[in-house]
Parts: structure tokens; C-alpha cells; sequence
């Protein structure tokens, strides 16, 4: 069960007091883990005034959605496990038995109950981006794929807090225009840092750079030359991604990712 609204007015519902969820995949705890970091930056961005209202609202839009597509996929494991009916036994057993000697089926009882939700349709992704033209990697609303970079350091020991920018680039330093949009968002109190991607040497007016002398980590991003990026939002989600980024387009992805 859920709430079809998780805000209303100056209360707020987050957690069991928001849905209730079956145990499959320990998604009880582990969703409303998910709702209060969704919740957190969220709420946080609003009262500092670097957002509208709205932004709270899309916060209640897209953890209904999870909470939703966590009922229906374990809807799907409860008929799996329990037929509610004769024509749901038989295909159940069905599944099982084909299951044995055809790999094709086995799909049909190995739902991901654990998988991450991904925020596809969120208000506050980038219309004028260029995800559509991505061939893999983490697209509009996934979370970022982890890569390994060396022995005991991973990306995702390296995001978090704030906006990130992944620039993907073998240049010196970023363009100029990046680098003004950058510090314009940071002078109204956006937290954004930049991480550059790829270059052998410390790259000027990034935050942190990650060498990629194999490609590993540009192949996995579906990335094929300098000047791409992902912008990731404080929970880690993509919300725009580009095969060439330039100012004005990280300008108006901040713009529809932090609403007045």
C-alpha cells in the first residue's frame, strides 16, 4: 500500500508511514533508506532557497512511482510463489519445468526485486539533452554505474554531497564558459563539483580528476570522444547527459533540475 501523495502542505510522509511494502528483496528498509536520501536533498535545497516548492513535490511524485513498481514486482513474486489461481499454478509449474533445460524462461521467475529504481520520467531531468543518443550507460533517472578505478577505490567513493559533473575530456582544463557557469551556480550556494575523466594530468578548473588510460570507464558511459558529460543529481541519479556539453546547455540542465 501506498500514499498517492507524500506531501501535504508542512507534513511530509517518508518510510512505513508513507507505504507499506512486501519484504522481497529486504525493499521495506532498503526504500525507505532510498526515501529519506531522496527526501534530504530535496527538503534541504527548498529551505536553503536554492529551489521552489515544487521540488518537494517531485519528491513525492517520484517515490510514489517506486513504492509502486516495488508492488507490482513483488505482486508478481507473491502469484509466482502462492498461484491465486488454477491457470497461475499451471504456469508457474510450467515455467519451472521448461526452466530446467530452456534458458529463455528463466527470466520469467528471476524478477530483480533488489534493483535500484530509476527516476525515467522525473520533472527534473533534461529535456534538451542528448540521453536519447546514448548507446549504454546510466541513462536519465539510473543511478551511475560503479567503476573501479584502482585497488580499493571505486567512483561512487567519489560522489555525493551535491550536484556532480562527470567531464569527460583529455584537455588541460575546462572551457572557460563551463568554468563560469560552474562558479555562478556555486556563488548562489549550489553545491557542484566537477570531476574530470580521463585526462593523465590534474585538469584546471575541475574539483577531482580520474585517469582513464584504458578507456574502461568512457566504454562503460558509452562515451566516444572529449567534451561528453553526466550530471548527476545530490542522490546520485543522472538527470542529463551529453555527447558534447557546452555552457548553455549545463545552464538550463540546473535550471530544470532545481525549479523556482
Amino acid at each position: 500500500m501506498t500514499l498517492p501523495d507524500y506531501v501535504h502542505a508542512r507534513v511530509i510522509f517518508t518510510g512505513d508511514a508513507a507505504h507499506l511494502l512486501p519484504i522481497f528483496g529486504v525493499r521495506g528498509a532498503n526504500t525507505a533508506f532510498q526515501d529519506a536520501q531522496s527526501l534530504g536533498w530535496h527538503l534541504a535545497f527548498v529551505i536553503k532557497g536554492l529551489a521552489g516548492h515544487e521540488l518537494l513535490a517531485n519528491y513525492s511524485t517520484e517515490r510514489v512511482g517506486a513504492a509502486r513498481e516495488i508492488i507490482e514486482e513483488a505482486g508478481k513474486s507473491t502469484r509466482f510463489m502462492t498461484p491465486p489461481s488454477e491457470g497461475f499454478r499451471l504456469l508457474r509449474d510450467a515455467v519451472l519445468s521448461l526452466s530446467l533445460s530452456e534458458p529463455f524462461v528463466r527470466p520469467l521467475y528471476h524478477w530483480r526485486t533488489s534493483r535500484p529504481h530509476e527516476y525515467t520520467d522525473s520533472a527534473l531531468n533534461s529535456p534538451g539533452d542528448d540521453n536519447a543518443l546514448f548507446a549504454k550507460g546510466p541513462a536519465h533517472g539510473a543511478p551511475p554505474q560503479n567503476i573501479r578505478l584502482a585497488a580499493d577505490d571505486f567512483l561512487l567513493d567519489h560522489l555525493g554531497g551535491g550536484f556532480d559533473l562527470l567531464y569527460f575530456t583529455d584537455a588541460p582544463a575546462l572551457p572557460d564558459p563551463l568554468q563560469a557557469v560552474v562558479g555562478a551556480a556555486r556563488s548562489r550556494g549550489v553545491p557542484l563539483r566537477v570531476i574530470a575523466v580521463g585526462a593523465a594530468q590534474s585538469v584546471t578548473g575541475a574539483d577531482l580528476t580520474l585517469e582513464d588510460a584504458n578507456g574502461h570507464f568512457r566504454q562503460r558511459y558509452g562515451v566516444q570522444a572529449s567534451g561528453a558529460a553526466y550530471l548527476l543529481r545530490p542522490d546520485q541519479h543522472v538527470c542529463a547527459r551529453w555527447l558534447t556539453l557546452d555552457a548553455t546547455r549545463l545552464q538550463a540542465a540546473l535550471h530544470t533540475a532545481l525549479p523556482q
